[in-house]
C-alpha cells in the first residue's frame, strides 16, 4: 500500500478545500516542491525543514501524515505543523478496516480543518499578517459524504488504484495514468475526482 499516501492527500486536499476560509496548496505544487528538497523518499520534517517549505509555498501551516497496515487493520495520522515554529498545533488519528479508508480520512480531515481554521482565526486576532490571507495546504471541512466528487465508499484497491494513477502523472507518464484511471472509473463509476483527472488527461 506504499501508494496510497499519493491518494490519501489528494483526498484530504479536496476535503480540506471546501472551506474558503483558508486557501489550500494545490497536490502538484506541493510534489513538486518535495521532489525539488529531495523530500518523498525521507519524509523529514524537522523545524527548518518546514519553515523552508512553508516560505516557498508562502504557506502558514504544513499538514504532514502517515499510514500503516497491520494484521488488517489501517491506521491513520496526521499532524498539523507551523511553518514558522514548527510547533504542533494539532495531532489526530484513526483506525479502522482498509475499507473504512474512505470514512478515516474523512474524520482526519475533519479534525484538522476544525484545528486549522481555529489557528487561523489565532492568527488573525494576534495581529499576525491580519491583512494578507496566505494558502495553507489544509483547511476546515464538510460534513461526510458531503465532498463534491467523493464516493460514499471507496474501497482499498480502488483507492490504492487512484494513487498509482496519481504517481503515474508525477511522473509524467500520461498512458499509465490514463488506464490505470480508466480501471478506477470502470470499477467506482461515482469516484467524480478520478473521472475529472481522466478527463483532464484526455484534453
Amino acid at each position: 500500500m506504499g501508494l496510497l499516501r499519493k491518494g490519501l492527500a489528494q483526498l484530504l486536499i479536496s476535503d480540506l478545500s471546501v472551506n474558503s476560509n483558508i486557501q489550500v496548496i494545490e497536490r502538484a505544487r506541493l510534489q513538486d516542491l518535495l521532489d525539488e528538497l529531495k523530500l518523498n523518499q525521507s519524509g523529514s520534517f524537522d523545524k527548518a525543514t518546514a519553515n523552508k517549505v512553508g516560505r516557498l509555498l508562502g504557506a502558514h501551516y504544513l499538514v504532514i501524515g502517515s499510514y500503516f497496515d497491520v494484521l488488517g487493520t489501517l491506521r491513520l495520522d496526521a499532524r498539523a505543523v507551523e511553518t514558522e515554529t514548527g510547533r504542533i498545533v494539532r495531532s489526530v488519528g484513526a483506525n479502522g478496516r482498509p475499507d473504512d479508508f474512505l470514512e478515516l480520512e474523512q474524520k482526519i480531515a475533519t479534525q484538522l480543518g476544525q484545528a486549522l481554521v481555529e489557528a487561523a482565526q489565532s492568527r488573525e486576532q494576534s495581529g499576525k499578517n491580519a491583512r494578507q490571507r496566505q494558502p495553507v495546504p489544509g483547511t476546515g471541512a464538510p460534513a461526510p459524504g458531503t465532498v463534491p466528487g467523493r464516493p460514499k465508499r471507496l474501497p482499498a484497491e480502488v483507492a490504492i488504484g487512484y494513487s498509482k494513477a496519481l504517481d503515474a502523472i508525477d511522473r509524467d507518464d500520461k498512458e499509465v495514468a490514463r488506464k490505470t484511471l480508466e480501471t478506477v472509473v470502470r470499477d467506482q463509476p461515482d469516484f467524480q475526482l478520478a473521472s475529472a483527472e481522466l478527463n483532464r488527461l484526455l484534453q
